[in-house]
């Protein structure tokens, strides 16, 4: 997210939802474990006091065990029955047993005694050929062994997540939180992973069915049941409790978790990441079993570590352990475990079984660090697997990829019961209760309207909002001090229209504003949404589609001194959205608007007279093409939040002439392609291209007039060194391009690397031309005008209007280039752009050559 406008619309909801949205976005991107048997600790040497790697630890008479890593760490948490002791061994050392605390958590480490006679010759070693050979074999029966390569699947999903909050302690002693608060003491728990005490705040599980094609493709999720603790009756929230888009899937090169691209233990080039250990040969339900320990080469990519099992017949995964590495260039998450396990359906085919994801999110990555931290935990397990059948008809007809039963709320505990494939501890049954105790308690709903007006930019009253506070007050050349007031209704009011308005008063024109928007929702899944919309207002033409709004206070701030051109505008629209199906969406308009003259943007014939206004009346139709594409969808907003496939956008406008007086006839098309590209390791390129042309005779304000960037905020779809009514065209093409490394390069750098800074390179290109007709640039009429007249020579096309004084075509193309750093403070960005060529304009005059700009960015 580039622009914080943006940011703080995206997380605009109610409080509960924001803790739900952000919760699922950050599991759903890639995410509880209840609380059962869960035991940690480190083993060691007990003569050296050097930690014990691949040691055993199990619980004796069971399958539950783990071997520890390089750290000689262990962690378990398991829903199954086991004894009250685990046990510690590895060749070469007396093994030991201790005591564990049966359905509850236990700390315990072991010192391991070496033998008196040592065995001579056994080691483990990494990459020898018996290891490379082995591995080859599992890397060859990959395309066989992966669930995603069946022909079809099909198979119930039951699907638990688990929000916790840890290291709250020092608030629980403070005495007005303890009075309010104090009672979700009793709720406490342990993690496995960290041994942190934390505190669910948030459980929500799913039913659902799966469906899954390869040829032709189709992934389609179908969602019986839906519960989420706190939140009732809330529809739109049941499309993040599915499947869908929460696969993990270890035989993939790269595991994309929080758009980060995690080298699998099972990638092809897995030697390039890792070394491998053949560490022990065990029987498991009858067939031998190979397990192996995996350990990173390097920490400049990112990388993990654990174990995993293969079975000696299929070559298959079995089950597999696998954590983050720490000191990895990745934000937010300060720990991440991740354990899978199949299912082998016949002789030769395994399936996907259950998975589980533990997340430990944190502003600092200090395992010290007392600071609030968020646990996220996704456990998913599968049954009633059908492989290689027709896929239903009636799943066919649906059109849309998450489809959420009418009655996805409405069922009782004895459906769940029955749906769960196992039962929920008492703590997790609590949870429900507790939240619904938390929602009582009157501090509660004061901190969550001071939360929820923060991020959202509104501060609400149950049937309306008033807002956003970023447009209260804001100032600027045409204005001056501008000074505005919003409001709009919620969904508490009503379920199908929304109504927003705003004034605005500005102390150096003098001239009240404002705006009105009627919303009207057909349908929320898949969208159809009528909205109705009017605005007198000061705008800036050119502006890129991330560009800070009219009145928003941080352009005001980061303007770049005299470089906003804003013209009052007149502007009436309708608009109806029309999704056809996931990933196809059309929008017809008809726009109606009248541009006004000022001092910085004027209006003036060929023959010197000057033109008050330029009216334009437009039909319209857009639309949207993406593939297997994540959507939030709100009750009235809807927010893209990316595809690993190119999204393609286009829209076509004509112009109608004499609709209104003025008016002109013109046809305006726009293709755009928008494309990031994934390149593990060295990070990620994001790709912009858009092709355009306008056919008709138009005055300057109708064309395409070339982004340009009027602050010194970065803006990835703006020209940075461009400035506002610098280059216009009615046939263009433009590129905008950019890759972030991903500290690829610094992280190799020793005293760089712990500042986790990302290194980025953009280039930005523009090509464009101009018809003799619409060409209102002074080069072009001082090279046409008869020196005896002063007029235009015979024969000469006349455009409309002359271009504002330094506006010309991009005949010759523009190009800008960039480096910048990332990831600063883990939020910040700072840029440098140059501009390659047009650094002067025709008059000789010096165009901006040299920029910083500073930016936001919340990436993992």
């Amino acid at each position: 997210m580039q622009k914080i406008e943006y940011f703080c619309n995206l997380f605009h909801m109610r409080m509960q939802k924001y803790f739900f949205y952000i919760f699922s976005f950050l599991l759903l991107c890639t995410g509880g474990f209840a609380q059962n048997t869960k035991v940690k600790g480190t083993v060691t040497d007990a003569s050296t006091g050097e930690p014990l790697p691949f040691v055993n630890v199990w619980f004796p008479g069971t399958t539950v065990g783990v071997t520890t890593d390089f750290d000689g760490h262990y962690s378990i948490d398991t829903r199954q029955s086991v004894p009250n002791t685990i046990k510690a061994e590895i060749l070469g050392y007396s093994s030991k047993e201790g005591k564990v605390t049966v359905g509850g958590f236990t700390e315990l480490n072991f010192a391991l005694q070496p033998e008196s006679v040592l065995l001579d010759g056994v080691t483990v070693k990494a990459d020898d050929k018996r290891i490379k050979a082995f591995m080859g074999k599992v890397f060859d029966r990959k395309p066989f062994n992966n669930p995603d390569n069946r022909e079809s699947s099909q198979y119930k999903v039951y699907t638990k997540m688990e929000l916790d909050i840890a290291n709250i302690d020092p608030f629980l002693k403070n005495k007005l939180l303890q009075k309010n608060f104090g009672f979700v003491e009793d709720y406490m728990d342990t993690s496995a992973i960290s041994g942190m005490a934390y505190l669910p705040i948030m459980i929500t599980e799913s039913s659902a069915r799966y469906y899954k094609r390869k040829n032709p493709p189709l992934s389609r999720e179908i969602i019986d049941a839906s519960r989420i603790s706190g939140i009732e009756e809330d529809y739109s929230l049941a499309q993040f409790t599915g499947h869908l888009h929460a696969n993990v899937n270890l035989y993939d090169n790269y595991i994309d978790i929080f758009y980060i691209k995690f080298a699998s233990p099972l990638n092809e080039h897995g030697f390039m990441y890792y070394n491998y250990y053949l560490i022990d040969s065990l029987q498991m339900d009858g067939r031998k079993t190979y397990k192996l320990r995996f350990h990173p080469k390097m920490k400049s990519a990112p990388v993990l570590d654990g174990e995993f099992t293969i079975d000696s017949t299929t070559m298959a995964l079995r089950d597999a352990r696998v954590k983050m590495v720490k000191g990895l260039n990745v934000n937010w998450v300060r720990d991440m475990a991740i354990e899978v396990e199949n299912q082998r359906l016949n002789d030769s085919t395994w399936f996907n079984k259950r998975e589980k994801l533990y997340v430990d999110f944190s502003v600092t990555m200090s395992d010290s660090s007392k600071l609030v931290s968020f646990l996220g935990h996704r456990e998913v397990n599968y049954s009633n697997v059908e492989l290689d059948q027709k896929i239903p008809e009636d799943i066919l007809k649906y059109n849309t990829n998450v489809v959420i039963q009418e009655d996805v709320l409405e069922n009782d505990p004895a459906y769940w019961e029955k749906e769960r494939p196992y039962a929920l501890t008492q703590r997790e049954q609590n949870i429900y209760n507790m939240v619904d105790s938390i929602k009582n308690v009157p501090l509660y709903n004061t901190l969550y309207n001071v939360v929820s007006t923060i991020f959202g930019g509104y501060y609400e009253f149950d049937k309306f909002e008033i807002g956003p506070y970023y447009k209260l007050f804001s100032f600027n050349n045409l204005e001056g001090a501008r000074f505005q007031f919003g409001a709009r209704t919620t969904y508490g009011l009503s379920k199908k229209v929304r109504l927003g308005g705003y004034i605005a008063y500005g102390t150096k024109d003098e001239e009240l504003k404002g705006g009105g928007t009627v919303e009207y929702m057909f349908g929320k899944q898949p969208t159809r949404k009528l909205t109705a919309s009017f605005k007198r207002d000061a705008l800036q033409l050119g502006t890129s589609e991330d560009a800070f709004t009219e009145g928003n206070i941080m352009g005001s701030l980061l303007s770049k001194g005299n470089s906003q051109r804003l013209s009052m505008v007149n502007r009436g629209s309708i608009s109806y959205e029309h999704e056809c199906t996931d990933g196809i969406t059309t929008i017809f308009s008809a726009q109606s608007n009248k541009i006004f003259s000022n001092r910085y943007v004027e209006m003036f014939t060929p023959d010197s007279m000057h033109v008050g206004a330029v009216r334009s009346a437009t039909i319209g139709l857009g639309a949207r093409l993406s593939w297997n594409e994540m959507v939030n969808r709100d009750h009235f907003d809807k927010t893209y939040l990316g595809s690993d496939y190119p999204i393609i956008t286009a829209d076509f406008q004509i112009g109608l002439k004499d609709l209104w007086k003025g008016s002109h006839e013109y046809y305006r098309g726009e293709i755009g392609v928008n494309y990031d590209l994934a390149m593990p390791p060295l990070g990620t390129s994001y790709f912009r291209l858009k092709v355009g042309k306008i056919w008709g005779k138009v005055p300057y304000p109708l064309l395409k007039l070339h982004e340009g960037n009027g602050t010194y905020f970065n803006s990835p779809n703006a020209f940075a060194c461009m400035d506002y009514y610098e280059f216009a065209s009615d046939t263009w093409v433009q590129l905008f391009y950019e890759h972030n490394f991903k500290g690829f390069f610094l992280g190799k750098i020793p005293l760089l690397k712990k500042l986790k800074w990302r290194e980025v390179v953009s280039f930005r290109g523009v090509v464009g031309s101009l018809s003799d007709k619409n060409n209102g640039s002074a080069k072009y009429i001082s090279r046409n005008t008869d020196p005896s007249t002063g007029a235009l020579k015979e024969g000469v096309a006349a455009p409309y209007l002359l271009f504002p004084a330094g506006m010309s075509g991009v005949n010759k193309p523009y190009f800008e280039a960039g480096v910048g750093i990332t990831n600063i403070f883990r939020m910040f960005r700072v840029d440098s752009y140059w501009r390659l060529n047009h650094k002067e304009n025709y008059l000789g005059e010096k165009n901006t050559a040299w920029v910083i700009n500073f930016g936001v960015e919340f990436k993992f």
